[in-house]
């Protein structure tokens, strides 16, 4: 299911996600992809090749969904992608094509757990804005909140989620 902000709509229409293919995955994302998710002894699920360059500790965070969503945060790979225009529409199409191969992969997990992913974005906050982009990925636990929930108090945002369900 996609549930985005009006602004993150027009983007998504501009960009045409039903085009996105492999082609559109940023570097690094066989390595994601390949080593896929795990779950920690403590039912966390994070995604392998990120939890190795994480630098954070569990004991900060007092629920799984928000540990999950530090762990499995990133900023969108950009530093080839041209400024201008389109750049916007150029990162949204890469996390989209990662958000849809790693939920994907989570689908693929006998007795997983339901993954959803967020997708940002934003102008920096630079000397020269440049779009960029923002993703993150949690599962559902029973008891706790979602890590973002996309309602109208994000009206003038570019936010977007994705869910599989186990189903």
């Amino acid at each position: 299911m996609l549930i985005m902000t009006g602004p993150m709509r027009e983007l998504a229409e501009r960009t045409k996600l039903d085009t996105v293919t492999e082609a559109d995955l940023p570097p690094g994302a066989a390595e994601i992809l390949t080593d896929g998710w795990v779950r920690e002894p403590d039912g966390a699920w994070v995604l392998a090749a990120l939890r190795r360059s994480y630098s954070g500790r569990r004991a900060a965070f007092d629920d799984l969904t928000g540990y999950e969503a530090a762990v499995n945060g990133r900023g969108v790979h950009d530093l080839d992608l041209p400024r201008g225009a389109d750049r916007a529409a150029l990162v949204l199409r890469r996390a989209y094509a990662l958000s849809r191969a790693v939920l994907e992969r989570a689908r693929s997990i006998p007795d997983g757990p339901a993954i959803t992913a967020l997708i940002t974005v934003s102008l920096s906050f630079t000397d020269d804005p440049e779009w960029v982009g923002n993703q993150t990925f949690w599962a559902q636990h029973e008891g706790e909140q979602p890590y973002v929930e996309i309602d109208d108090g994000f009206n003038a945002e570019l936010l977007l989620s994705m869910s599989q369900s186990r189903t």
